[in-house]
C-alpha cells in the first residue's frame, strides 16, 4: 500500500512538476552567471496566507448570493441531479456490489485508489509542490502547492459543516439501507462506536481528492495530460467510496461537483496575474511587467 501511495503522488508531480522545475534550474544557473544584485519578483496583492483564507472561506459560503443565471443553470442541474440519485441510490449502490462481486480486480484497486482522498496523501502532493517551487526557484510550482494546500483546508471545512447538518448513514450500517438523521445526527457521531456511521453526506474523500485535483489541473491544463490524468484519478477515488461501502452514489455526486467548483475558484481568486521584477547589475537597470490573461 505504501508503494502505492508513493506512486501516485510520484506520477502527478512527475507529470506537472518535473520539466517546469528543471526548467527552472537552468534559468536559475544563467541568472548566477550575471550575478544581479538585487532581485525583486511578485509585487501584487500582499494578502497573507490566513486573511486569504477567511476571505476565500466567506466568499465561498455567500457564493449562493452572488449567483447568476448560468449559475443557477448549473447548480439546479446538480441540485435535480443529486435529488434523482438520491431517490435511486439504494438500487444504485446494490448494482455496483453486483458488479464488483463479479469483478475481483476491483476488490484488488478499490482499497488503494480510495487513499488518494486521505488528507496525508493529498497534503503530500501539495506539499512536494510547494517545497519543489522553492527549491528550484519555481513560482509556479510553489503556488500550486499553496493552492492545494488551501483547498484541502475549505474543502475540509465545507464538507464537516454539511455531514454535520444532514447525518446521512453510510451503506455499510445497515447493509445498504439509507437513512437520514438531520442535524440530530450531530450527537450520534459522538457516540461511543458510532463515530463514522452518520457522515455519509457528502463524501468528504471525493470532495477533497477533486478540490486538489482540480487545482493541479487548471495550473497546467495546457498540457493535456494533467488535466486527463488528474480528473481520472479523481473520478476513481470518489467511485471507490462505493465500493469500499463508504458512500452512496450521491454523496460521490455531490462531493465531487463541490471540490471541483471549489478547486476552480481558488485557482482563479488566487493565481497571479501580474508579475512584475526588476534586475540592477552594473551596467543597467531593467525593470519587467507581465500580465497573464
Amino acid at each position: 500500500m505504501q508503494k502505492v501511495k508513493i506512486t501516485i503522488v510520484v506520477t502527478l508531480v512527475t507529470l506537472t512538476g518535473l520539466n517546469p522545475l528543471f526548467a527552472s534550474v537552468k534559468g536559475h544557473r544563467k541568472q548566477e552567471k550575471t550575478k544581479p544584485q538585487k532581485t525583486t519578483e511578485n509585487v501584487e496583492r500582499k494578502q497573507s496566507f490566513f486573511n486569504n483564507l477567511l476571505e476565500d472561506e466567506r466568499r465561498i459560503w455567500t457564493s449562493p448570493l452572488r449567483m447568476k443565471s448560468k449559475d443557477l443553470l448549473i447548480w439546479g442541474s446538480v441540485v435535480a441531479g443529486t435529488v434523482f440519485l438520491i431517490a435511486n441510490d439504494e438500487s444504485i449502490y446494490r448494482r455496483i456490489k453486483d458488479y464488483q462481486d463479479e469483478h475481483n480486480w476491483v476488490n484488488r484497486v478499490s482499497p488503494h485508489i480510495t487513499r488518494l482522498g486521505d488528507g496525508e496523501i493529498t497534503l503530500s502532493i501539495a506539499g512536494l509542490f510547494y517545497l519543489g517551487g522553492l527549491a528550484f526557484k519555481n513560482e509556479k510550482a510553489k503556488e500550486t502547492g499553496l493552492l492545494g494546500i488551501q483547498a484541502i483546508i475549505h474543502t475540509g471545512f465545507v464538507v464537516q459543516v454539511l455531514k454535520h447538518i444532514f447525518g446521512r448513514q453510510r451503506p455499510c450500517v445497515e447493509d445498504g439501507k439509507d437513512h437520514w438523521s438531520g442535524p440530530s445526527g450531530f450527537f450520534k457521531r459522538y457516540e461511543a462506536g458510532r463515530s463514522s456511521r452518520y457522515d455519509a453526506f457528502p463524501s468528504g474523500h471525493t470532495i477533497v481528492a477533486w478540490g486538489t485535483l482540480t487545482v493541479i489541473a487548471e495550473q497546467y491544463k495546457k498540457t493535456i495530460v494533467v488535466p486527463v490524468v488528474c480528473y481520472s484519478l479523481a473520478t476513481m477515488a470518489g467511485l471507490s467510496r462505493i465500493t469500499e461501502d463508504k458512500h452512496w452514489f450521491s454523496d460521490v455526486f455531490i462531493g465531487a461537483a463541490l471540490g471541483y467548483s471549489i478547486g476552480k475558484y481558488l485557482v482563479k481568486a488566487r493565481s497571479r496575474h501580474f508579475h512584475v521584477s526588476s534586475n540592477i547589475d552594473k551596467d543597467k537597470t531593467s525593470l519587467t511587467l507581465m500580465y497573464k490573461f
